[in-house]
């Protein structure tokens, strides 16, 4: 069994990631700073893919540090010390939106419409839809120093389910249109 201190850095490492998510997913749903809703590239990424995503998603991750700090000073875990909350939640959320748009391109060039999955292989896709947001994350974590591999790991799987989770309840709530 892993130990409690374990999971706490877990927690650290992912709340700003659920506290950016959920916001971003609000943003989204009440078309909040819809003069930002322009594509990054419609031919190559979609309609969905745009540069709203690319602005508010890294400045609400910097909102879900100020728990995660909180935490992390509570628990002791030392992660966080001595980085900026700033520098980490922008990073954080850039590596969040950016390591979508290759898993973007691939469903365009296969002709998989933009909010859809692939009726060929829906198993993949919905993987690398759950898990490539956590790869972009594990490499800021390393860029800043933050954790280790069994951290890094963890978070790859865990943050894979909790995604999956928080888009569960997010489109039970009516804010999300599509489940996964």
């Amino acid at each position: 069994m892993l130990a409690p201190l374990f999971w706490q850095k877990i927690t650290v490492m992912i709340l700003p990631l659920i506290v950016g998510g959920i916001l971003h997913m609000l943003v989204v749903r009440f078309n909040n700073f819809s003069f930002l809703k322009i594509p990054l590239h419609l031919e190559a990424f979609g309609a969905n893919k745009t540069w709203r995503g690319i602005v508010v998603m890294p400045l609400l991750t910097v909102l879900g540090m100020w728990p995660a700090e909180v935490l992390d000073a509570l628990w002791s875990t030392g992660l966080l010390t001595g980085h900026s909350m700033l520098g980490v939640g922008l990073a954080l959320g850039l590596g969040y939106v950016i390591p979508e748009l290759p898993n973007s391109y691939v469903k365009r060039r296969l002709g998989i419409r933009p909010g859809e999955t692939s009726a060929r292989l829906p198993w993949l896709f919905s993987f690398l839809d759950q898990t490539d947001s956590a790869v972009g994350c594990i490499i800021v974590y390393a860029l800043f120093g933050i954790g280790d591999g069994a951290l890094w790991t963890a978070l790859f799987f865990f943050g894979a389910v909790v995604h999956v989770v928080v888009n569960l309840i997010l489109w039970a709530c009516g804010i999300r249109r599509q489940p996964l």
